[in-house]
């Protein structure tokens, strides 16, 4: 049985709140980790026009999308916890980078059709309820000719591909073994890019591009 039909067997994931995406916001952003975000964001836009305007979707602590954002794009994010967009705020402030994060649905998004060049959504997709939603609602909110990015884990990732990861994140010792824990259960949520491909055959993207790295999963979707 495909991971797709296996989606109904788990329970929908609880918003991160509180102390909890507080403690989250503090393991994700040590130095390491911001300087990957920066890099990545460097690479993700090489391409885009000067004024692009940007959607992140499950943005977390808004590490990225200030990223995104000291690059001079227009950048908008798109949280369901609400504890997340006051962490975010927070940050973009002390670090005096302008973003407007929202709290909202990704299956449902309170943005105009056509709204954005780019859409990008990390860590996050795996936990989606409504993942063909998802999707749509990414392809709605596009602009012709723009770019959908989904990074997430590979549900093919070795043991030895997770420890590796974490070794990169410099956490403290008893930091990295929870960290190790949580993604080795979060691993059996996720998608193998067979199975990301058939959820895109459902959408209105219709098809994708998948590429694998360590543990992660890269998917470019296309608005013609």
């Amino acid at each position: 049985m495909s991971n797709i039909k296996d989606r109904k067997r788990f329970k929908i994931v609880p918003e991160m709140g509180g102390a909890l995406a507080r403690n989250y916001a503090r393991q994700r952003g040590t130095g390491p980790q911001i300087e990957h975000w920066r890099t990545q964001a460097r690479e993700l836009t090489a391409d885009l026009p000067e004024g692009a305007k940007i959607l992140e979707v499950a943005f977390g602590p808004g590490y990225f999308a200030v990223e995104l954002a000291r690059l001079g794009f227009s950048v908008t994010g798109l949280d369901v916890a609400p504890t997340f967009v006051e962490i975010a705020n927070e940050y973009a402030r002390a670090q005096g980078v302008e973003v407007s994060f929202h709290e909202g649905d990704v299956a449902g998004m309170p943005f105009d059709d056509e709204s954005f060049d780019f859409v990008v959504c990390q860590a996050a997709f795996k936990n989606f309820a409504w993942p063909v939603k998802a999707l749509d609602e990414m392809h709605r909110v596009l602009r012709r000719g723009g770019t959908a990015v989904v990074q997430d884990m590979n549900r093919n990732a070795t043991d030895g591909d997770i420890v590796r990861e974490v070794e990169g994140m410099k956490l403290g010792k008893l930091a990295g073994l929870g960290v190790r824990q949580a993604l080795g259960g979060l691993r059996r949520r996720a998608y193998t890019p067979l199975d990301f491909s058939g959820l895109v055959a459902e959408t209105a993207f219709r098809t994708c591009e998948v590429t694998t790295s360590g543990i992660s999963l890269d998917v470019r979707l296309t608005r013609p």
